[in-house]
């Protein structure tokens, strides 16, 4: 806190007044087994209905609907292909962290208790209750490269002491289920209830956003020139102040 003090004493005004469990990684549970701080979950649906996001309501929901159906049966096509023991994206993980984990030793304390270091860090792992001290393998269940230095002493494999929740039979065992295809609007039970009607809508001028508001405080694509304080040129004339619309040159014979 100190840290966030120092370079900005209203954030750390801010994050005093928050309970730590919401916003830093170090008071995060481990039962949830992840040290994510990002919304990409909702951000990459959003990006995936935005196409359809202005369609009629059943025809948006069907859209999503065959969406997920089709995504299901690749993910669960997919991993059956697969021969590793821990998911694609996992194993890479692991493989990064086996490299890393070159640079420590580990000294023994007890039966399954080791000190893990080089000259500038030191760590606490114990093999028994997988646990380290820099609590990367407590929140994520991945064993970090100080469990990994470890695991190699005792020689034993990572992938063993990786959380099951990142075996493939749980990938599979998740993906399992079929989202079944419906016949269309044809062959849909009549109730005999009048059809609704539509509500009236007002329609305003020009054409409707299909971008998501964002937010005054988000900032903005860095690599986008912004239009903001520069001034408006015209096609024809090329001077400012004006656009081509407003271009008096072609009414008033004037020349440029």
């Amino acid at each position: 806190m100190q840290y966030i003090r120092d370079l900005d004493e209203k954030a750390y005004e801010y994050l005093a007044n928050i309970a730590p469990a919401p916003w830093t990684r170090s008071h995060f549970t481990p039962r949830a087994l992840t040290d994510c701080l990002v919304n990409n979950l909702s951000e990459s649906f959003n990006a995936m209905i935005l196409k359809f996001r202005d369609k009629p309501i059943l025809a948006m929901l069907e859209w999503i609907r065959v969406r997920l159906m089709t995504r299901l049966y690749t993910k669960r096509e997919g991993i059956q292909k697969y021969a590793g023991k821990l998911c694609p994206s996992i194993q890479d993980r692991l493989e990064k962290l086996k490299v890393e984990s070159k640079a420590f030793s580990a000294t023994p304390a007890g039966s399954f208790l080791y000190k893990v270091g080089t000259q500038y860090e030191r760590h606490v792992v114990d093999l028994v209750k997988k646990t380290c001290s820099c609590r990367s393998w407590d929140l994520n269940g991945i064993p970090c490269k100080h469990a990994t230095t470890v695991i190699y002493t005792n020689i034993q494999t990572p992938e063993d002491y990786t959380h099951p929740c990142y075996f493939k039979e749980t990938y599979m065992e998740i993906y399992k289920e079929v989202l079944p295809p419906m016949p269309g609007q044809s062959k849909w039970a009549k109730t005999g209830q009048p059809a609704p009607l539509a509500p009236h809508i007002y329609k305003p001028p020009s054409r409707p956003p299909k971008q998501r508001k964002r937010a005054s405080d988000k900032p903005r694509n860095p690599y986008k020139a912004s239009r903001l304080n520069r001034p408006v040129r015209c096609g024809k004339c090329k001077k400012e102040w004006h656009n081509s619309r407003g271009c008096k040159a072609g009414i008033t014979g004037e020349t440029p």
